[in-house]
């Protein structure tokens, strides 16, 4: 952090308020965020913010990612207006600069997607999944491991507005394409953690076991131990079907 400081104050004496001055006010910008000094992180972003602003305009993607690092900041102090407006921002700026048909477009939808979860918005955070959905097939692909990432937290948000069965086909789908990559066990895991949960919402424990096993497994697979808390629920979740069909 030291280092970075007398280098900004360097390159100001030098430069004056340049965009390197702005990237170098960002990274002293991520110390303070990492080491949780959050107002701290807002004032060395927010100063990177007008200083990118004077000299390349608003539409340029220094400007959408300092937006989206003060989204995320805000939201790790939970004040979701802030973090909202920010995210939101840094959308319209990337759908100006790439069109609305972009990766990154996508990575924006997620953010205010987040958000509108987080204040049980499950509505609005679905709306935003379907079009960050509709980029990725478009953009990526429909096997791609960010389309099942997608997947799964739409499923998630239709489960808590309890659209069971469109819950239930989006983590099937994320399973499918996970499963078949490879590459993330851990989501595999969470998938079939939540297809447990679906079936045991319609007493179906033996499917809710067999599921909840599998996901144990995948979740070891992944290097998770046992007291991890994803590990520990599915665990709590297997103990509880065996007992009710133990009892049955």
């Amino acid at each position: 952090l030291a280092c970075y400081k007398e280098s900004l104050k360097l390159r100001k004496s030098i430069a004056g308020e340049d965009e390197v001055t702005a990237d170098t006010m960002k990274r002293v910008g991520e110390i303070h965020r990492l080491r949780g000094s959050y107002d701290q992180a807002i004032e060395q972003f927010e100063s990177a913010l007008d200083v990118y602003r004077m000299n390349v305009g608003n539409d340029h993607e220094s400007v959408a990612d300092t937006l989206h690092c003060l989204g995320y900041i805000h939201d790790s102090k939970n004040d979701s207006d802030k973090a909202l407006t920010y995210h939101k921002e840094a959308w319209n700026v990337r759908k100006a600069i790439f069109g609305k048909d972009h990766v990154k477009v996508a990575s924006s939808l997620d953010d205010i997607a987040g958000i509108y979860q987080k204040v049980g918005d499950n509505v609005k955070a679905i709306s935003c999944l379907k079009e960050a959905l509709r980029v990725r097939k478009l953009t990526l692909g429909n096997e791609d491991m960010e389309v099942a990432t997608t997947l799964f937290g739409l499923g998630i948000c239709c489960a808590a507005i309890n659209e069971t069965p469109k819950a239930m086909e989006c983590y099937n789908r994320a399973l499918e394409i996970s499963a078949f990559d490879g590459s993330n066990p851990k989501l595999e895991a969470q998938a079939l953690h939540q297809i447990g949960c679906v079936h045991a919402l319609t007493c179906s424990y033996r499917d809710a076991l067999q599921s909840w096993r599998t996901s144990l497994s995948k979740y070891r697979e992944a290097g998770l131990a046992d007291d991890h808390y994803m590990v520990a629920c599915t665990l709590g979740n297997i103990e509880m079907a065996e007992n009710v069909l133990s009892s049955g």
